[in-house]
């Protein structure tokens, strides 16, 4: 087999605290390195290694990893093995062309243009692709989402929409920074300034999944029954006595139904209705007008003020009084 061969080079700026590395065409033989260097150690299997070829383009900022792949078919292992080192940070992978499989913790999604997913460094998992595909992947220091800990362990291995929203803004956003990283000499501050927009996007982001229902991948008609229910509890969110069977009643659905619906989510449905309810408190704790967390509490369903602090920091890493104000 032949020797792997760099068609250009990589260099390193300490006066800008910046590394870059430009894009690399690689054959089966380099491009175990390649990814152990840009990702993680994992175990590298190619299909046919005398006409395996891979492109990486890859960029650090201040803390984050920004990278463009391009690669054949290939399969990735992360084993037991291989998390003795170790390495603390996330892969948010996005598919541009093609498709790819990912398996971790008993959770298995393919993942398709148009969507994204999560993958953690201190788990197993398998990663592989049947086909040329090209991605984006955004490594982060788990350290700068340690606030959000429990959405990274809700929404790992889930497929997250690109289509709109911030999930949007996020993926333009990673092509636009990994091109201002590879074609300019970028200050320490300019890449900490791109690395806080990314960051920001990427925060929230992992909280849409919790607002809308009928994003999921389902069939229409269940996807329809589903905003059904979104529709309603918005419109009830005060009303601290919703229930499935009241939904039910108002919604024309059986509760059987309605759990079944829910089985196909990421959460149950006390679950997303508890995070909704977060999430309509933060807007509302954002802005000025507010007389106190204590009627925030009660205008989206909260009974128990100490019970609804409690939650609340748990799941954006700072008390409802602390909510920082938007202008």
């Amino acid at each position: 087999m032949e020797h792997s061969q760099s068609i250009s080079k990589k260099y390193t700026d300490d006066n800008h605290g910046f590394r870059q590395q430009n894009k690399l065409l690689l054959s089966a033989d380099g491009w175990q390195n390649a990814i152990s260097d840009t990702y993680f150690d994992l175990k590298v299997q190619v299909k046919r290694p005398n006409q395996f070829t891979g492109h990486l383009q890859q960029a650090d900022l201040a803390q984050m990893g920004i990278s463009s792949y391009v690669a054949d078919s290939v399969h990735y292992q992360r084993s037991g093995q291989d998390l003795s080192k170790a390495n603390d940070s996330i892969l948010l992978t996005f598919p541009l062309n093609g498709s790819v499989c990912f398996q971790q913790q008993k959770r298995q999604l393919t993942c398709h243009p148009g969507q994204f997913f999560i993958e953690l460094s201190h788990q197993p998992y398998q990663f592989y692709h049947s086909e040329t595909v090209k991605l984006q992947v955004l490594k982060v220091p788990v350290a700068q989402l340690e606030n959000h800990q429990r959405l990274l362990e809700r929404y790992f291995a889930q497929s997250i929409t690109t289509e709109k929203g911030s999930g949007r803004l996020l993926n333009h956003q990673i092509s636009h920074a990994l091109h201002l990283a590879t074609n300019f000499e970028l200050s320490s501050i300019e890449s900490q300034l791109l690395e806080q927009q990314l960051l920001d996007l990427i925060i929230h982001t992992l909280h849409r999944p919790t607002i809308s229902l009928a994003d999921s991948q389902i069939s229409t008609i269940k996807a329809a029954h589903l905003q059904r229910i979104e529709d309603f509890i918005h419109f009830n969110l005060a009303n601290f006595q919703i229930s499935p069977k009241l939904v039910s009643q108002s919604c024309h659905i059986s509760e059987r139904y309605i759990h079944l619906l829910f089985k196909e989510m990421p959460y149950s449905f006390s679950e997303w209705l508890k995070l909704t309810r977060l999430l309509a408190a933060n807007k509302l704790l954002t802005k000025t007008n507010y007389r106190s967390v204590a009627e925030v509490a009660y205008q989206v369903g909260f009974t128990d003020q100490s019970y609804f602090s409690r939650i609340y920091k748990q799941h954006f890493g700072f008390p409802p009084k602390d909510t920082p104000i938007k202008p």
